[in-house]
């Protein structure tokens, strides 16, 4: 490759953000939480996963050399803006009440580059979509 085929080595032109991911209880902390961080924040890049858990400090008992039962937890994914990404993590950590013992757990993560994404205002909320085929 000749060098004016090679790309630039220019810095991005997209802001770099923060990725902060928590691990709460399958109990609907997770999905009001989501909704919570885009009505209050406008967060719209975010996700959720289910997992199976063992919390470290749980007080388990099993046998010998066997591992303790699993319970399900939803792990949810949120990319944010560097300026909001403090409120975000505070805001997750109070209302998901992570503060108390087996809750779960959060943490936070640079990411280089984040690109925005945004659906067109006309397009309906998907509720709209389930509603209509269901009537027809």
């Amino acid at each position: 490759m000749s060098e004016a085929q090679r790309p630039s080595a220019k810095p991005s032109t997209f802001p770099g953000g923060k990725a902060i991911e928590a691990i709460v209880p399958d109990d609907g902390t997770d999905r009001r939480l989501l909704i919570e961080l885009r009505e209050k924040f406008g967060v719209e890049s975010s996700a959720m996963s289910t997992a199976r858990g063992v919390a470290a400090l749980a007080d388990a008992r099993t046998k010998r050399g066997k591992l303790p039962a699993s319970v399900g937890v939803r792990v949810i994914h949120v990319f944010c803006r560097d300026d909001q990404a403090d409120e975000v993590f505070d805001h997750i950590f109070w209302s998901g009440q992570l503060d108390k013992p087996g809750r779960g757990t959060i943490w936070q993560r640079a990411v280089p580059t984040l690109t925005s994404f945004a659906c067109p205002a006309d397009i309906p909320d998907e509720t709209i979509g389930r509603e209509e085929k269901a009537e027809g």
